[in-house]
């Protein structure tokens, strides 16, 4: 009878063994995930970098109007917006004290010049002296230029338009006094407007006359004009490190001074270099920069290999850096999804 349980057990015992096998047996082997990355490549071709600053418009004919003498203000001819031409009057004032000065002169040079030749005809005469003939022509020469100075500061009792443009403001108002510090308009020439701005001294080598510069104008609907340096500082400014930059602009878009401008500038260019993707470049515990370039292992793997690189530049997204015999043209680099990966990963594309 104990036979026959012992036995019994141990045939359970085998059959529950051979299940478990079975069950063991049907699992499916455990497979490796590769790390999935997105890849680029790292090609020969142009590189440009730019750099972006802000400027404004500005134009060499922008001026306040000032009298050059004192008085009331007769009449304004001119209003805001008008547009004058060089030489034409602008304002006047009164100047009835100079022109009975003026009167009184002239009478007086008639009759020195009346002595003058009276004295003139009694020395040809041998009937005058020597000194009466020099003391009338003094006379005349002395009331002369004394008339001359009249007559110019009469003239300067008119403001007139230095050059042609519009009048942007007018501030004289009739029946006012005017005086040379007060100023009465200011007058406009827009037809030649210029852009300035201040550039950190860092970039002063590579920027010189004759560059290229986009403007555009990001508070206006305008079109962004092209240009280039017309002439650059030949001074840094102390306080903050710059130097200036003009570029004459010919205005056909309706600039106007003061406006708002920013400047790209064209500062390097190469015609062919190893260029890659800026945010496939990361750094080690050292600061030292790094690229992940892929080795094929297969159609669909590769093998991850750590190349440090020189980062030269970095612009909209791109980075040069210098050739490396690691890197030839056409590699194949990690751009995005490198995280936790190590050297000699595998490694799939995206």
């Amino acid at each position: 009878m104990k036979k026959t349980i012992i036995f019994g057990t141990l045939f359970l015992t085998m059959l529950s063994c051979g299940s478990d096998e079975k069950k063991e047996a049907k699992k499916p082997k455990a497979t490796v995930i590769l790390p999935l990355i997105k890849a680029a490549k790292a090609e020969k071709t142009s590189f440009t970098h730019k750099i972006s600053i802000q400027g404004n418009v500005e134009s060499s004919q922008d001026i306040l109007l000032n009298s050059e003498m004192s008085g009331m203000i007769k009449e304004v001819k001119i209003a805001a917006g008008d547009k004058v031409s060089m030489g034409q009057v602008l304002l006047v004032m009164d100047a009835s004290i100079l022109s009975a000065n003026i009167s009184e002169l002239e009478t007086q040079l008639e009759f020195a010049i009346y002595l003058l030749d009276k004295q003139v005809e009694l020395f040809n005469q041998n009937l005058g002296s020597e000194f009466d003939k020099k003391s009338a022509e003094n006379q005349v020469n002395s009331l002369t230029a004394k008339l001359n100075t009249l007559n110019i500061q009469k003239s300067k009792m008119m403001v007139t338009a230095p050059f042609d443009g519009t009048i942007d403001q007018v501030f004289a108002k009739r029946g006012q006094l005017a005086s040379p510090q007060m100023p009465l308009m200011r007058l406009v020439n827009t037809d030649d407007t210029e852009v300035i701005a201040s550039v950190s001294e860092k970039h002063f080598k590579n920027i010189k006359k004759g560059t290229l510069i986009k403007v555009s104008f990001p508070n206006y609907d305008l079109d962004p004009i092209m240009t280039k340096v017309s002439s650059i500082g030949s001074y840094i400014e102390p306080t903050n490190r710059t130097f200036s930059l003009r570029s004459k602009v010919h205005n056909t878009m309706g600039l106007m001074p003061n406006m708002l401008a920013e400047l790209e500038i064209t500062d390097f260019k190469v015609d062919s270099g190893l260029v890659v993707p800026s945010r496939s470049i990361l750094k080690n515990s050292n600061n030292k920069d790094y690229l992940w370039v892929l080795l094929p292992v297969s159609d669909k793997t590769y093998n991850v290999k750590q190349v440090f690189i020189s980062k030269l530049k970095m612009y909209d997204g791109k980075a040069l850096i210098e050739e490396n015999e690691e890197i030839p043209n056409g590699s194949l680099i990690i751009e995005g999804g490198a995280r936790g990966i190590t050297n000699k990963d595998l490694v799939r594309i995206k």
